[in-house]
C-alpha cells in the first residue's frame, strides 16, 4: 500500500485491553493502544555537485560548487561520476563531477489507536496464540515520509503472536505486525509507509 522504501519504524507504549466475551476456548478483546514515544526513520540523499566551465573569450576555468539534500521516496543509492554537457554554440564547454551519498533522518512522533482488537485461541493452556488489530492516527513534529507529505497520518496494523502465561494475571507476549500510515490525501504528497514490526510485551491484569 505505501511507496515509500527503506523506511525504519520503532515505538515504545501501552495499551489497555477488555474482554467482551469468552467462549469455547476463545477470547475476544477490545483494544487501546498510545504509544507516546514513536520514532520514524527516512533515507536522505546528500549530494555535491561541481561545475567547471571556461568563459567564452577567456582561458581561465570557473569552478561553482552545489551541495544539498532531500528526502527521497524511493530507494537511496550511492553514486559519483562526471558528466560533460554536449557542446552548444554560443555556449562554453562543461563538465560536472557529482558525488551522491546516503544518510538517515529521524523524526520523533506520536500514535494513538483508539479502536483495536484482540482475538485469542487455546485459553485454557499457558501458550495463546492470538490474532491482533489496531486503527488511529500518528502525529509527527515535521512532515513525514518526504517534505510535502502531512505531519498528521492515519494508521493501522494487524499482525499475530503468541502470548505465555507465567501466572493467571501475568504473561509475555511476542508478536510480528504489519504497519501502514498516510495522510489519505490531506497533503500535497501521500507516499505511504508500510512496515513489518516486532514487538514484545508484558502483561498484566485482574
Amino acid at each position: 500500500m505505501g511507496a515509500s522504501r527503506q523506511r525504519v519504524l520503532a515505538d515504545f507504549g501501552g495499551a489497555y485491553a477488555r474482554r467482551l466475551f469468552h467462549a469455547r476456548d476463545t477470547a475476544f478483546q477490545y483494544l487501546v493502544e498510545v504509544r507516546p514515544v514513536t520514532f520514524e526513520s527516512d533515507r536522505v540523499l546528500y549530494f555535491t555537485n561541481i561545475y567547471t566551465y571556461t568563459p567564452v573569450g577567456t582561458t581561465t576555468p570557473i569552478t561553482l560548487t552545489q551541495t544539498g539534500s532531500s528526502v527521497l521516496v524511493g530507494t537511496c543509492k550511492a553514486a559519483t561520476g562526471t558528466f560533460v554537457v554536449p557542446p552548444v554554440p554560443g555556449l562554453p564547454p562543461e563538465s560536472i563531477v557529482y558525488t551522491n551519498t546516503c544518510g538517515r533522518r529521524w523524526t520523533f512522533a506520536q500514535e494513538f489507536s483508539p479502536i483495536g482488537f484482540k482475538y485469542s485461541l487455546r485459553t485454557s493452556h499457558a501458550l495463546q496464540p492470538f490474532l491482533v488489530g489496531t486503527g488511529g492516527y500518528m502525529y509527527s513534529n515535521r512532515p513525514i515520509p518526504i517534505t510535502n507529505a502531512g505531519s498528521f497520518n492515519f494508521q493501522f496494523d494487524f499482525g499475530a503472536g503468541i502470548e505465555i502465561f507465567r501466572s493467571k494475571t501475568r504473561s509475555v507476549s511476542v508478536e510480528a505486525r504489519f504497519h501502514h500510515f498516510s495522510n489519505k490525501e490531506t497533503a500535497n504528497a501521500n507516499p505511504g509507509v508500510d512496515n513489518i514490526n516486532y514487538k514484545v510485551s508484558y502483561n498484566f491484569g485482574r
